[in-house]
């Protein structure tokens, strides 16, 4: 509603016509009402997620027809990203793994999908299509499907290199821009003017450790919520939502999910408030184990659940319980497994799943509040399904056995994918074997940090998309009219 907004009225100025698929109603009700840009045609996600037997009508896939249009062989790892289809948020806060719908729901949810994206093809025909991420079910089927067809679908992620976005166009961020630069320099098929920028950021990095900037922020912001007002605005801010409910009832438009994080009745406002403090508490005063008892170990981070990274990246090893297990059971020789809370979860997950780790044998759960470079400079290894922290142990040659799909992090010197677990413990000890220090390792980082900066862009996108903070939107504009436009001649 602020960056889309935004970019359609620019890109209707410049002759472009426009289509729309709509997440939530908030956003649906303004694009129908608004009156800036015409859009030939309009995608309702919510009425499809809320009554997709309606949707589909007298229309009939099957999945092996869906897949075969998609170019994939299973559309439930897909599905495993719908939180409010397999998780439940009316059972637990903040969410629990009990499947929330029947299947056949699940099923004709996906076909609805299917119908939607073939009337936007079928109708339309878009040249590119543009969109903030892909985290959700529609997302991904369209950028499969649109691929297919020799349609790219563009956005901005993360970069890792703090600071810096860059375009992708892929849902697992493994094609655009920046992975063929990568490619180009690490073939030495390219040069660049920026090699000497990129070595100053890794002697940076390595001097002093440097944090993303979105966490950066978020710490801030939790600062500020320690002030007394905030501190009471916080604990009277369910009743004020409770009033609010009374007096503007709120539609539900998935009365076949129950509760969700869009509509959550009186009972639920103060389940989530009290269970958010409970479990806050609950971690603050956990007894840890100490880190500086721990001597050869083996790292492996939390991630934030339900969230992209886990759910869309590495869909099987979502289970970050037994995934830690499974671990630490392949560990070689006097190995134990050190794992840390991500710091963004803390107050978000119950006190069980935190007492099942610190549980599982040859684990170690040390306090969230140590910091990332602390721990990073001791281990050996880290092992993850996608994180932030395989890059950050890059600049200190950790290698890293990464269990997921993240393209991006692939492209570091010190990433190694593999997902076979049975075999994880010889993988393991073939990487700790490896002498890092070396010639090539550097010029391989070197390059990553290049090619985010010869092909990325410095933008406060997350804060001006999730806080509506300002930015230079003339800049923002012009680097998505250029991109859109080598796309199109591509």
């Amino acid at each position: 509603m602020s960056i889309g907004h935004f970019l359609a009225k620019k890109l209707q100025a410049e002759g472009c016509q426009l289509a729309a698929w709509t997440f939530k109603k908030i956003a649906y009700e303004f694009i129908t009402k608004q009156q800036e840009v015409k859009y030939d045609l309009i995608i309702n996600n919510d009425e499809i997620m809320g009554k997709p037997k309606e949707y589909l009508g007298d229309n009939v896939f099957s999945f092996a027809e869906i897949c075969a249009d998609l170019g994939i062989h299973s559309l439930w790892p897909i599905i495993a990203t719908s939180r409010n289809h397999v998780k439940s948020y009316r059972e637990k806060y903040y969410y629990s793994f009990h499947q929330n719908v029947p299947d056949e729901e699940i099923v004709a949810y996906v076909q609805a999908v299917y119908k939607g994206i073939k009337k936007v093809f079928e109708e339309f025909r878009p040249e590119v299509i543009i969109t903030p991420n892909i985290i959700a079910v529609p997302h991904i089927m369209l950028n499969l499907y649109a691929q297919r067809k020799g349609v790219e679908m563009i956005y901005l992620t993360d970069s890792k290199v703090s600071g810096y976005y860059i375009f992708s166009y892929g849902y697992l961020d493994d094609r655009g821009p920046f992975y063929d630069r990568i490619d180009d320099l690490n073939q030495r098929k390219a040069e660049t003017a920026n090699r000497a920028r990129a070595k100053i950021y890794i002697q940076e990095f390595r001097k002093k450790f440097k944090r993303q900037e979105n966490t950066v922020l978020l710490e801030k912001e939790r600062e500020q919520q320690k002030s007394l007002v905030k501190i009471i605005r916080h604990e009277l801010s369910p009743y004020r939502q409770i009033l609010y409910w009374y007096w503007h009832r709120p539609k539900n438009p998935f009365p076949n999910f129950g509760p969700h994080l869009d509509w959550r009745p009186p009972h639920i406002i103060l389940r989530d408030h009290y269970s958010y403090k409970r479990y806050k508490k609950f971690m603050e005063h956990f007894l840890y184990y100490p880190l500086e008892k721990v001597n050869k170990f083996v790292y492996f981070p939390l991630q934030f659940q339900p969230e992209a990274p886990i759910d869309v990246m590495a869909p099987f090893f979502s289970n970050q319980i037994e995934t830690a297990r499974q671990i630490a059971m392949s560990l070689p020789d006097d190995y134990t497994l050190v794992v840390k809370e991500h710091p963004d979860m803390v107050g978000y997950r119950t006190p069980s799943y935190i007492e099942k780790i610190n549980r599982t044998p040859n684990v170690k759960l040390i306090d969230y509040r140590i910091p990332s470079e602390e721990v990073l400079r001791r281990t050996d290894m880290v092992i993850s399904p996608n994180s932030t922290t395989m890059v950050e142990a890059a600049f200190y040659y950790k290698p890293v056995i990464q269990l997921g799909n993240l393209g991006t992090t692939l492209k570091l010197p010190n990433v190694f994918k593999h997902t076979n677990l049975s075999t994880l413990s010889v993988k393991i000890k073939e990487l700790l074997a490896l002498d890092l220090k070396n010639d090539e390792y550097e010029r391989r980082l070197e390059n990553f940090v290049v090619a985010v900066y010869d092909v990325g862009h410095r933008f406060n996108y997350w804060g001006v998309w999730e806080r509506g903070e300002k930015g230079d939107m003339d800049f923002f504009w012009q680097i998505w009219k250029n991109e859109i436009k080598n796309n199109i001649k591509y």
